[in-house]
């Protein structure tokens, strides 16, 4: 009986398939390193959603661990361009080049291969089921250490991190950068804030602003409405609506109300109360994304079942795309700065090495 138990659990895991299963797209460029093995594979998630799979590892390791990646928020392919040499793309390079371990990275359904709905209209939780079902097929892999997996979550990525990893077999720690614990709504309101703050805006009206933004964002987020209906319902709504950053009439953040909605749900806090393993969360001096509060919640909180399992490492002069600015105001205007992830590496690789 405990043989056919294991055999029906393995049955149900996803799967991974070669690349010929999930056909490139005309204008895509394999990616290449010197000294490592890119493996462009797919991941079947049920239905007819095949999801691609970028592995890459090195090529004098047998058995490497593994960093499973789990990204941001925006619609954009975790596929390093060969073109590009902004912060984000630094920081995979690296990551893949230096680290030693198997970098484990899935494109979110509609996007780069992906097949699936548009990520535009894809929510929280599929995205989230996404993650798990990656980490989940990583059992069937012999060529690598699946006994030795940090789970490494960016931006809104940090934040489903702890969600992914908490329970997880194989996972010996989790790896943050620019994201928190605290719920949606208040990260939005701190966000929000932020940005006036920073940009300058009249002072004697910001009060006025936030209470506006918190009066949406109750019936938005706390009450799950979507935006259309609460501007139907309150016309003076409409000019509030515009007043927060990354909104459209059918989206915010290029997201689906949906996604917000459920993140809004998301129990980050008690996920990060489930982990027992090393935690490192990283975040910039000069992102105005996020704040570090929300940063030091997770140290708290891992930290009050374990003491000094988490560690907080805040990267000077550096923004949340890995750019380094002279000063805070720079960082939130974009002017100036210069990308280099290298500041990020040397902590994180560092960090890695200990297991």
């Amino acid at each position: 009986m405990r043989v056919l138990t294991c055999l029906l659990v393995f049955s149900l895991l996803p799967t991974w398939a070669l690349a010929t299963d999930l056909p490139r797209r005309p204008d895509a460029h394999d990616e290449s390193y010197p000294g490592i093995a890119v493996e462009y594979g797919s991941l079947d998630v049920g239905g007819e959603v095949r999801l691609r799979t970028i592995i890459t590892r090195p090529e004098s390791t047998k058995k490497p661990p593994v960093i499973l990646f789990v990204q941001w928020l925006s619609c954009d392919t975790v596929e390093v361009q060969p073109d590009r040499n902004d912060g984000w793309s630094q920081m995979l390079r690296g990551l893949i080049r230096d680290s030693g371990w198997a970098v484990v990275r899935t494109d979110k359904r509609g996007i780069g291969d992906s097949k699936g709905a548009p990520c535009s209209a894809l929510d929280y939780e599929t995205e989230l089921a996404d993650h798990r079902a990656a980490l989940a097929a990583l059992a069937s892999r012999a060529d690598l250490d699946t006994d030795r997996i940090v789970v490494f979550g960016a931006s809104m990525g940090s934040r489903m991190a702890a969600q992914v990893a908490a329970g997880a077999p194989g996972v010996i720690g989790v790896l943050g950068w620019g994201g928190g614990s605290k719920t949606w709504f208040e990260r939005m309101l701190a966000f929000d804030r932020n940005a006036m703050e920073r940009g300058g805006d009249d002072a004697t009206q910001i009060a006025k602003r936030m209470h506006e933004h918190a009066t949406f964002y109750a019936r938005y987020l706390l009450e799950g409405q979507d935006p259309p209906d609460i501007i139907e319902a309150d016309p003076s709504m409409a000019d509030v609506w515009s007043d927060i950053i990354g909104t459209s009439p059918t989206d915010h953040y290029g997201r689906a109300f949906a996604f917000h909605h459920q993140a809004q749900t998301a129990d980050w806090t008690a996920a990060w109360g489930r982990i027992d393993v090393p935690v490192l969360m990283t975040m910039g001096e000069f992102d105005w994304f996020e704040n570090r509060a929300g940063h030091e919640t997770v140290i708290r909180i891992v930290n009050r079942r374990d003491p000094g399992l988490a560690r907080l490492a805040m990267i000077p002069q550096m923004d949340h795309h890995f750019t380094l600015f002279e000063s805070e105001g720079d960082a939130f205007r974009d002017e100036g700065g210069r990308a280099d992830a290298g500041p990020f590496l040397r902590i994180a690789l560092e960090w890695l090495r200990g297991f």
